[in-house]
């Protein structure tokens, strides 16, 4: 695949996920309310990678509906957290496939926890393993390119499972802020130097918006791109800052936003061009997530185009998705 033949699928997955996600939430709503999760019940969510930053991401939705949210990587789950009968774990894979998940549900329920994995295929080893399963909806425009509907599938999955979603809405509100977000990140992208790094920062939920950013761009072609909580990158980490750099400030509608929104000028002072995802917009929870994700993935995109990546190589035949792949078959049985 040609660099341009793999933006043309960015591009076009961005201007399709707000019909697919606003036609997705009244099912998943449906389907998450007959699983009867009690108000009070302890939720732990999570998984590898996107899925862990999802829940990270939606622990502010959780709180704002009155239930609290745990997230867990695999790894946690499977040999750090001592669940019990009145514990509930979703465990997340888009494929259904990721094993450290698989093996995590298998122990969660075996310590007597409810469990629910949350995959588009139904039929896979993670479902097999769940007690319930929440199935997603839709078909993936490409699994091969930073994956940007399958993230905001999750989250709106997750999101379910704390109340209601109105669809319409949502649609409209990522249908609405997507040519400005473009606009704004082929912007910041045409600006940079081209050995220009990138740097997430956010607070709270925000965290789990801003590991989701820096994992964007490790994908779009293995840029160098880090994440971090506001207030602790203001204690040493931003002594990493070069002239060029682009910093996002991601924001959740949580009071540590506004941490994170008066280290802009700082960072400035220090040749870093500066941009927001979702921070004083005025969206809050799930929208919050949903717009700092949006914008993660216009960045992407938006860098790709100005450095002529092909984002569905980003180990540019380094050897690392071979080795990626000896990595994920480790099994801990």
């Amino acid at each position: 695949m040609t660099p341009s033949e793999s933006h043309a699928l960015m591009r076009r997955e961005l201007e399709e996920q707000p019909r697919i996600l606003a036609e997705a939430a009244e099912r998943l709503s449906a389907h998450a309310m007959g699983f009867g999760l009690a108000r009070g019940m302890p939720l732990f969510a999570g998984g590898c990678g996107d899925s862990l930053f999802a829940a990270q991401a939606l622990t502010r939705h959780f709180r704002l509906n009155e239930r609290t949210l745990r997230p867990l990587s695999a790894a946690e789950a499977l040999w750090e957290t001592a669940f019990g009968a009145d514990d509930a774990f979703v465990a997340v894979s888009i494929s259904g496939s990721t094993l450290r998940s698989v093996e995590a549900v298998r122990r969660a329920r075996a310590a007597g926890a409810h469990t629910i994995a949350v995959t588009l295929n139904p039929d896979s080893a993670l479902a097999a393993a769940a007690n319930a399963a929440l199935r997603l909806p839709y078909s993936p425009i490409s699994r091969a390119i930073p994956h940007g509907l399958d993230y905001q599938m999750t989250l709106l999955a997750l999101g379910a499972l704390a109340g209601e979603i109105d669809g319409p809405a949502l649609g409209r509100m990522l249908k609405d802020a997507t040519p400005a977000l473009l606009d704004e990140a082929r912007g910041i992208a045409a600006a940079m130097p081209s050995n220009g790094r990138f740097f997430f920062l956010g607070s709270g939920a925000a965290l789990g918006s801003a590991h989701y950013g820096a994992a964007k761009m490790h994908e779009a072609g293995g840029l160098p791109a880090w994440s971090f909580e506001s207030e602790n990158f203001a204690h040493g980490a931003q002594f990493m800052l070069r002239t060029g750099d682009h910093v996002v400030l991601c924001g959740s509608g949580g009071p540590g936003d506004a941490r994170t929104a008066m280290l802009r000028g700082g960072l400035e002072r220090l040749g870093c061009s500066v941009s927001a995802a979702a921070l004083e917009d005025g969206t809050d929870g799930l929208a919050a997530a949903m717009r700092a994700g949006l914008a993660a993935q216009a960045l992407c995109l938006a860098v790709a185009e100005a450095r002529g990546l092909d984002v569905t190589e980003p180990a540019g035949g380094s050897g690392a998705a071979e080795v990626q792949s000896d990595w994920f078959g480790w099994s801990s049985d």
